[in-house]
């Protein structure tokens, strides 16, 4: 006799599998990478300056036209990937990274050099409201500042490594085959990402019942879906003090990923091996911070509420990140290891606000997070276009000829610390603002 077959049950409905942690670990891979890829410059500046003939002030210019690039493209690729899912916008993403991160070892003259930096930027714009869009669909409400702490601590940590696999890359080749040798990253996650990624959990497999149950828990879905209300969101002042938030963040940020390097060879005497892993020190702390973070801002929110538990946490971090940069100014150069450990304390610090900021876009967004993610990262994006040629002129006009006083610019990095602070005050994360007023009430928010 012949028994009929039956599908196989491998996980019991009793028993939530684990499939959300494999996503998250795609997307910290993900977010490890485009880090990689920004901040790796920072350890070749000075031969590429020498080899194309430029000035800090033109060699800003390509820091610059990335940052610039990445803000003009941030809010409709976070829409896109509201629209046709962030599987598809990821794949392209890569694909662009892994292009123009190869093209950046071609550069001849300091045109070449902006445009290739520019489409990298437009390229990989997009990648983080498009991950914070799939932590979204794959984490519930009680989970996603642990998941934004961990994408964005392997950010930091992406960032830390970066100027250590630039000197390995580069060594054999120099600079340029160094570009070429990093672009390989993104072909080794992108292939198994494309094999193994569902933009859904219930369309993974490998997820039951229990998982699906346990990530829509608390989710206000309805049949019919509510449309994005742009003059909803436009409007709310949750959104402008995120976004002036997230632009002065970013504004006082990029001194990690661009200027560091100079400050502590020329303000404060490092070189060789030192400098390379000095300069990624601040990253690698600021990573473990977005991780504590991250724990930190779900726990308060289950305690003070949405409100205070994201809001407090910004206040506090930015404005002690701000007061150790003055530290590290009044330092330097008479003590160089307060200086510099001020500087990682900072950078430390000010990343328990980064999971806060990139949960409260969730929020606020409900299911088009990835759009106003989008709009916060634009303005976050356009702080460090301004800010890095305001930096290279203030270290130039501090500085007497050919020497440059980096140490000087820290006041300015303070003081957008100081201003990312305040604005938290303004931001109200219970409170979703894409929906019209009708649409709020019938989804019950």
């Amino acid at each position: 006799m012949v028994r009929p077959m039956t599908a196989p049950q491998p996980h019991s409905v009793d028993h939530p599998t684990r499939a959300r942690w494999r996503v998250l670990a795609w997307l910290c891979a993900f977010s490890a990478i485009t880090y990689v890829g920004r901040v790796c410059v920072i350890q070749v500046q000075d031969d590429i300056q020498r080899d194309l003939h430029l000035s800090p002030k033109e060699f800003a210019l390509a820091f610059s036209a990335f940052s610039l690039a990445y803000a003009f493209f941030e809010i409709p690729t976070g829409w896109l990937g509201d629209r046709i899912g962030a599987r598809k916008v990821l794949t392209r993403i890569a694909m662009f990274w892994l292009a123009f991160t190869a093209l950046t070892g071609a550069a001849w003259n300091l045109t070449s050099l902006v445009v290739v930096r520019f489409f990298f930027g437009t390229g990989e714009a997009g990648a983080f409201p498009n991950i914070a869009r799939a932590s979204r669909e794959w984490f519930p409400f009680r989970e996603r500042g642990i998941a934004q702490g961990w994408v964005w601590a392997c950010a930091r940590w992406g960032g830390a490594a970066a100027p250590f696999l630039m000197m390995l890359a580069a060594y054999p080749f120099g600079w340029r085959g160094g570009f070429v040798i990093l672009s390989v990253l993104a072909l080794l996650w992108l292939i198994p990402f494309l094999r193994s990624y569902r933009d859904k959990p219930e369309l993974d497999p490998r997820v039951n019942a229990a998982e699906i149950a346990w990530i829509n828990a608390g989710k206000s879905e309805t049949a019919k879906p509510a449309p994005l209300s742009w003059s909803s969101m436009l409007s709310s002042k949750s959104l402008w003090a995120l976004s002036a938030m997230y632009f002065c963040s970013n504004a006082g940020w990029s001194f990690f990923a661009t200027w560091i390097t100079p400050y502590l060879q020329r303000d404060l005497k490092l070189s060789g091996m030192q400098l390379v892993l000095a300069s990624g020190g601040p990253l690698f702390f600021g990573g473990i911070a977005c991780l504590l973070g991250g724990r930190l801002t779900d726990r308060q929110v289950q305690i003070w509420g949405p409100r205070r538990g994201r809001t407090l946490q910004g206040v506090i971090a930015y404005g002690l990140g701000g007061v150790l940069l003055i530290v590290a100014v009044l330092a330097t150069p008479s003590h160089v290891a307060l200086a510099y450990w001020s500087i990682c304390l900072s950078s430390f610090v000010k990343d328990f606000g980064i999971p806060t900021s990139w949960s409260t876009t969730i929020d606020v967004g409900h299911r088009y997070s990835g759009t106003v993610a989008g709009v916060m990262n634009t303005l976050g994006n356009l702080g460090q276009v301004v800010t890095i040629p305001i930096v290279a002129w203030i270290a130039v006009l501090a500085g007497t000829a050919g020497h440059p006083a980096w140490k000087v610019s820290l006041y300015y990095y303070s003081a957008m610390f100081f201003i990312a602070s305040a604005a938290w005050l303004f931001v109200d994360p219970s409170r979703v603002i894409v929906y019209s007023e009708e649409d709020r009430k019938r989804l019950g928010l």
